[in-house]
């Protein structure tokens, strides 16, 4: 459901700016023949497959695009300008729509306790806005906007032991809904 769109944005990017490199980094539970797959389908040759290097691949990215979760945290710290993307089936989105009453998804954006980092959520996510919103993060004033708004949230996630202190905050949060 992700993928569709991710790539196009791919090539939308190559297009308007030849000189972007994409990389996209491999869940653990995924192979890189499963990723060369899915790739020779939709004739995708400007990406780079990484594994196993999530940190890495965000330290040296400009602006990525990122899967709701932890990641966005991680990306936080490092301090790698991002949208957050995420598409769930239909009946999913509309089953667990109901039950959740927040105002953002992303786990960088519950931290800062505002949107930081754009959310691409269902329809939202075409490969014209991604396209669109990776195209404005690499511009250097976003870029150094977005990156001094991260330093403020790795901030609050303070010292060492980050993991802990975010699900804490997680769990307040959740316990005042």
């Amino acid at each position: 459901r992700i993928l569709p769109p991710m790539l196009d944005a791919v090539e939308q990017l190559h297009k308007a700016r030849p000189d972007v490199q994409a990389v996209v980094v491999l869940a653990p539970s995924r192979t890189e023949a499963e990723a060369h797959a899915i790739l020779s389908q939709h004739n995708s040759n400007n990406i780079t497959l990484v594994q196993q290097q999530t940190r890495e691949a965000l330290a040296a990215s400009n602006a990525a695009a990122i899967a709701s979760g932890t990641a966005t945290l991680e990306a936080a710290l490092l301090e790698t300008p991002m949208v957050i993307v995420y598409k769930e089936s239909t009946i999913n989105w509309h089953t667990l729509g109901r039950l959740i009453t927040v105002s953002h998804y992303g786990l960088v954006n519950l931290v800062a306790g505002k949107e930081i980092a754009t959310e691409l959520m269902q329809k939202d996510l075409t490969a014209e806005n991604l396209t669109s919103k990776l195209l404005e993060l690499l511009e250097p004033e976003a870029n150094k906007a977005m990156r001094e708004r991260l330093h403020e949230v790795a901030h609050k996630l303070g010292e060492p032991g980050a993991s802990s202190r975010a699900a804490e905050l997680i769990l307040k949060f959740l316990r005042q809904l």
